[in-house]
């Protein structure tokens, strides 16, 4: 599969197995099915099937049996839009591991490879293991779905440790099981289509699930103002000429999501999203407006799980959190007064206690004066009359 980068993240390490046992025992699967399945490998049980000239079934490893039967099963599932004999077309268009410098090929040239091209033309059998071709020059690449496999196989061997929550990624194609480190779902980031660089369009959360994106964006070519992309139809041996720029697919396993992603680009973002319905597969595509347009547009499915950035808490003034005390206590405050005037109206009583020192004033005599009071004298009384 050549040099491709892979991390393994663990939040519960066993206690029964050191760290230097677990990096062995990660790294001896990736290199079990590196050469098995490799291209670049001359003595893989891709490179010698695809050497031979045999029509004949030929032994291999149950492994690589299983991941062609599994390619010819989602080759059905997308009529044809995900094929592991592409390669010679891909090279023709060079996208290849070879590189001739791009041109355009001609009907003729593309004519003679659509004879070495078709699904059809293998079989598999699981006991005993082995692969046959029905056209001597058919030849396969596993690299669209072995990814997947080998993110499977390192996670199925956490599993066999006793690793219970981890997550696994090699060249960018997921698998998370349990929990992250601080609790809840795996945060797994997904780029955002850009030529210039990488940048994060969302976030995705996913818990004993795996995730995997192919896109258009990291290998093409422009010619006399048009982008060729790296994705070829199988049926037409010509780079996809739709918008959809990427597709990211969270499914069970891994090996499934590599191999969708990849289908999903030759498919366009139509075709694509009833099959993802009809295998119930969460994606999320991004399509351009045009070939070079910046403009872009993202559609998921309703189960696609995005996380969520939480908002931030507010930060109140010190006005604003003393204003609404003060209000309060001024509400509370009027409605005393407004509940003593009413009853003194009702009940036709002078008001008592809020009269202040009018009820204590008094003459020269000594005695109270008049007013509005709760102890009127004598006086006040005949003046009134």
């Amino acid at each position: 599969m050549g040099p491709i980068a892979y991390k393994v993240v663990i939040a519960d390490h066993p206690k029964t197995v050191s760290p230097v046992e677990l990096q062995e025992r990660v790294a001896e699967v990736l290199e079990n099915v590196n050469q098995l399945m490799s291209t670049y490998q001359p003595d893989s049980d891709v490179s010698r099937f695809n050497r031979s000239k045999s029509v004949e079934f030929q032994p291999v490893d149950p492994k690589t049996a299983a991941v062609v039967a599994r390619s010819i099963e989602i080759s059905k599932q997308t009529e044809g839009a995900f094929d592991i004999t592409v390669g010679p077309a891909v090279n023709l268009w060079d996208f290849g591991p070879t590189k001739s410098g791009f041109k355009i090929p001609s009907d003729a040239q593309m004519d003679a490879v659509k004879a070495l091209i078709g699904y059809q033309y293998l079989e598999v059998q699981i006991e005993p293991p082995a692969i046959r071709k029905l056209v001597a020059g058919i030849q396969i690449d596993l690299s669209a779905i072995a990814k997947g496999y080998a993110v499977d196989q390192v996670a199925a061997t956490l599993d066999q440790i006793g690793c219970g929550n981890f997550l696994v990624e090699v060249g960018g194609e997921v698998l998370a099981r349990g929990e992250r480190f601080a609790g809840g779902k795996w945060r797994i980031g997904v780029e955002r289509p850009n030529d210039a660089g990488i940048t994060l369009a969302s976030v995705a959360e996913i818990s004993n699930e795996a995730m995997a994106t192919s896109g258009d964006y990291r290998n093409f070519f422009e010619f006399k103002g048009r982008r060729y992309s790296h994705t070829i139809n199988p049926q037409t041996c010509r780079p996809v000429d739709h918008t959809l720029a990427s597709a990211c697919i969270i499914f069970k396993d891994c090996m499934t999501a590599d191999a969708l992603a990849t289908a999903m680009m030759v498919m366009g973002r139509n075709k694509g999203t009833k099959l993802c319905e009809k295998l119930d597969a969460n994606y999320l595509f991004v399509e351009r407006e045009t070939d070079f347009g910046d403009q872009l547009t993202e559609f998921t499915s309703n189960g696609f799980p995005l996380f969520k950035t939480p908002e931030p808490p507010v930060t109140l003034t010190i006005v604003q959190q003393i204003l609404p005390v003060f209000i309060g206590a001024a509400l509370i405050f009027g409605l005393v007064i407004l509940s003593m005037s009413v009853g003194a109206i009702f009940a036709k009583k002078p008001i008592t206690g809020s009269c202040g020192g009018l009820a204590n004033q008094t003459n020269a005599d000594g005695e109270t004066t008049c007013g509005i009071c709760s102890k009127p004298t004598t006086d006040c009384i005949e003046d009134a009359t």
